[in-house]
């Protein structure tokens, strides 16, 4: 082979592989994403845990799924509520707590989750980023609601945190898409 053949060979494989090189450290849509709205580790956490986030190709289908999570998360805790009223139905407190808690995971997933869901549709996504944000804010109402009833526990915390935070996440994604006018 000639020396100069060889020579563009070289300089055409390693500009390929620079170029390959430097596709693969251009941040992804999850990570673009997050990284402009509140919570970006929880973003990119909850996101990445997500097949349908990593295949997306673009932010309203993201604000989907981060939807479809919250709605997720506030049915199961709707399926759980019940049973943990069995459970402390001795406990006036806890049990008042839990039963004011079923209200407002009713709310978050019915009234403001799935709406925002419809109102992505419909490109309402000022109202689907005050929706998302209200369903979210449900989960820190509920944890209140111990806090007041019943002060030294709470069976929900962690499904109260989780519902805020993805909510929080909610939020930050629909707004993305009211920058966009996507």
């Amino acid at each position: 082979m000639a020396p100069s053949l060889f020579l563009v060979l070289v300089l055409l494989i390693s500009t390929s592989q620079c170029s390959a090189t430097l596709q693969d450290k251009q941040p992804d849509l999850i990570e673009k994403s997050c990284s402009i709205i509140v919570g970006y580790e929880d973003c990119v956490r909850i996101l990445r845990s997500d097949p349908r986030a990593i295949k997306a190709t673009n932010v309203k289908e993201l604000a989907y799924i981060i939807l479809d999570l919250c709605i997720a998360n506030a049915t199961e805790t709707l399926r759980e509520i019940p049973k943990l009223q069995e459970k402390y139905k001795k406990d006036g407190q806890i049990e008042e707590a839990l039963r004011r808690c079923a209200v407002e995971y009713e709310s978050a997933d019915k009234v403001y989750f799935r709406k925002a869901v419809e109102q992505l549709g419909t490109k309402s996504y000022r109202e689907a980023q005050n929706s998302a944000h209200v369903g979210g804010a449900l989960g820190t109402s509920c944890e209140q609601e111990f806090y007041f009833q019943a002060p030294e526990f709470s069976p929900l915390w962690l499904r109260n945190h989780d519902l805020a935070v993805l909510g929080t996440v909610a939020e930050g994604i629909v707004s993305l898409l009211r920058l966009n006018k996507s």
